[in-house]
């Protein structure tokens, strides 16, 4: 499958609600453990809203290695590749450090109920 992001969405991918109707073009794909292809040609414009609303929700389901696998990137300028890559490190980051901090409130918690 390939998703024209010209023709789906239009020149400038800037809206939460863009990113999410390319997320759900996406995410029946993808479970299907399919590859599909983003084509990012006539792309002018590609804000952070966009990118969490499609990529930041297919990680809340997928591996980041998982997408990377899957999600073919077509037509994209070094610009937005690397836009939408420093994009994906950092919602990774974002999700370890929530890990991480979930994972200490949970061993603090039990530590509590053991020292009474």
């Amino acid at each position: 499958m390939r998703v024209q992001l010209i023709e789906t969405i239009g020149s400038e991918c800037i809206s939460l609600d863009q990113g999410g109707k390319v997320y759900h073009l996406l995410l029946g794909e993808l479970k299907e453990k399919k590859t599909v292809e983003v084509d990012f040609q006539g792309v002018q414009t590609l804000f952070s809203p966009f990118l969490m609303g499609c990529f930041g929700k297919l990680l809340g389901h997928f591996e980041k290695e998982t997408l990377m696998q899957r999600l073919a990137f077509c037509n994209i300028s070094p610009d937005h590749l690397k836009t939408v890559n420093e994009f994906i490190d950092r919602a990774e980051a974002r999700s370890t450090e929530q890990w991480d901090l979930q994972t200490m409130k949970e061993l603090f918690e039990e530590d509590e109920l053991g020292d009474f």
